[in-house]
């Protein structure tokens, strides 16, 4: 078995065991009102089903990506936050700092987990880079385009800048765009099937995070040289 292959069924298998309780945080954690939103709130079959399905694919994704590298559980972390951030953008059309701030804060300390045993210090500050950078330009197109993304979206792809900056500028560049891609192929779905209008909201969230994930699991990355 292929080390990518291991990642992956590791990854995924970690991420749908704690399915059910992140089904829970669906519910509870868009309540701004919730002072224990952590605990969750029963769930039914269907948003369990659901969840479980999404942790299972972001969690092999992530998995494909990081193999049996050291980086592997920072993949786990965004397979196990990104599935409910994905559910309650489509329900909610935002991204609840509850959970983003779970990945801003968990993942850098992961990062340097990964890279300190290596002496990978190079890879840490390029994902720091590229965190930076992604964070830069979705800020200023919310600036210059409000209605078309959230704040939400801004934090959510300056935390993926990290994880695609730590593979290298390209991925950056393409995981990102990847996400934009995506965004567009599903509006344009949805306008031609008349299940959304030029007025409708479409979740931005859903599609960054899976076209990192797709560029950085299936190496999508052109050679630019």
């Amino acid at each position: 078995m292929s080390s990518e292959l291991t990642g992956a069924l590791v990854a995924a298998g970690a991420a749908v065991l704690v399915a059910p309780y992140l089904a829970r945080l669906t519910l509870s954690v868009p309540d701004r009102t919730a002072a224990r939103w952590w605990r969750g709130r029963p769930a039914s079959p269907a948003r369990v089903g659901v969840t479980a399905l999404l942790a299972t694919v972001l969690g092999a994704l992530g998995g494909l990506a990081a193999a049996t590298t050291a980086v592997l559980p920072a993949f786990v972390l965004l397979a196990v936050v990104g599935a409910p951030l994905v559910v309650i953008d489509y329900e909610h059309h935002r991204l609840p700092n509850r959970l983003v701030f779970a990945l801003v804060t968990a993942a850098p300390p992961l990062a340097l987990l990964a890279a300190g045993p290596a002496g990978e210090w190079s890879w840490l500050l390029r994902a720091a880079e590229g965190a930076a950078a992604v964070f830069a330009v979705l800020f200023l197109l919310v600036f210059l385009a409000p209605r078309s993304f959230g704040y939400g979206d801004v934090k959510l792809g300056g935390v993926l800048g990290g994880y695609l900056g730590w593979f290298g500028w390209a991925q950056v560049y393409y995981g990102i765009f990847g996400g934009f891609l995506l965004g567009a192929v599903v509006s344009l779905a949805l306008l031609a099937g008349r299940r959304a209008t030029m007025k409708t909201a479409i979740p931005f969230g859903p599609m960054l995070l899976l076209g990192a994930l797709l560029v950085l699991a299936f190496d999508l990355t052109p050679d630019l040289g």
